[in-house]
């Protein structure tokens, strides 16, 4: 049995509502989506100096993970995070992206089954595979909890904010 969530380091409603231990209790596995943040948690945005523009936001889902990212936090905390996600892809060898990190760090969450990734093209294939090439040590997942534990939200239980309940 499956569920599937949006879920990610700047997005962890499943986890702060406890849905991904009574998931883990239950033998219900969580199909996580969303863990790249349509592309925020990538190299890309390490040269940003801001959250995307209203101008940026040129699909409904960049629309929808830009929202997530300014409700985790101001652009420095994003960059934060962005940069200790580096480090870690930087330590993991070559090939290895924040965006592997970013998804690597949703698949070792307790009651996280599989990770959906919506890849463009057959170019963005190969990049995804490196995902499987490494796994976090607690020390890492630490350090990405450290910042995630600054975040100021997205607050409410899994689909609130898509339900217009926050």
């Amino acid at each position: 049995m499956s569920h599937q969530v949006q879920m990610s380091a700047l997005d962890s409603r499943p986890v702060q509502g406890g849905m991904n231990e009574w998931c883990a209790e239950n033998g219900v596995k969580l199909i996580a989506f969303g863990t790249v943040g349509g592309g925020i948690l990538s190299e890309k945005s390490l040269l940003r100096t801001d959250h995307l523009s209203k101008n940026e936001r040129t699909s409904s889902s960049l629309r929808m993970y830009a929202s997530t990212a300014e409700r985790f936090g101001p652009w420095s905390l994003v960059k934060e995070l962005l940069s200790v996600m580096k480090e870690i892809a930087d330590r993991k060898g070559e090939g290895v992206k924040i965006a592997n990190v970013a998804e690597r760090y949703v698949l070792q969450t307790v009651g996280v089954g599989s990770v959906l990734v919506g890849v463009r093209n057959s170019n963005w294939v190969a990049s995804n595979v490196a995902t499987y090439s490494f796994v976090l040590e607690e020390g890492e997942m630490d350090e990405i909890r450290k910042v995630i534990g600054k975040r100021k939200g997205p607050k409410g239980d899994v689909w609130d904010i898509e339900r217009g309940i926050v």
